[in-house]
């Protein structure tokens, strides 16, 4: 059964990410990635995802995905966000029930980069990403 457009995209993402050996490897045995917001004191290095709402049927949404480990230095995060480009950068989305019949990733480098944070051994590290998709589902149709 298909599901909302957006929520088909976020799946993917999530599935890609999470399967991914040498992402699982840099985050130390298992991508930890969250909705919108990660539960109370979750396990770090861990990841943080959410993308603006789908349109029909030919549209373009932003995706952020946001990065927080916790270390003396950026060497985790520099291993985990170049193979999180390297997955997601120009990657050409599909959906388990064919909710959209193209989608294409583009990273955006003006809205990435780290994050301030109020602890100098917390480091943040946020993506920002254009989705660009052709939706195949029809709604609406019944008169």
């Amino acid at each position: 059964m298909a599901v909302e457009t957006g929520q088909a995209i976020i799946t993917a993402i999530y599935n890609r990410l999470t399967a991914d050996t040498a992402l699982k490897a840099a985050m130390g045995g298992s991508v930890r990635l969250y909705r919108v917001m990660a539960p109370a004191d979750p396990d770090m290095p861990y990841l943080v995802h959410r993308m603006e709402s789908a349109a029909y049927d030919h549209s373009q949404s932003t995706y952020w995905l946001d990065l927080w480990h916790y270390g003396a230095d950026s060497a985790t995060v520099d291993t985990i966000i170049e193979r999180i480009r390297v997955l997601l950068e120009n990657w050409r989305i599909t959906t388990g029930d064919s909710e959209i019949g193209a989608g294409r990733m583009l990273f955006n480098p003006k809205g990435s980069g780290f994050v301030p944070s109020d602890n100098n051994l917390v480091w943040h590290y946020s993506t920002m990403w254009t989705i660009h998709y052709m939706s195949k589902r029809l709604i609406g149709l019944v008169s």
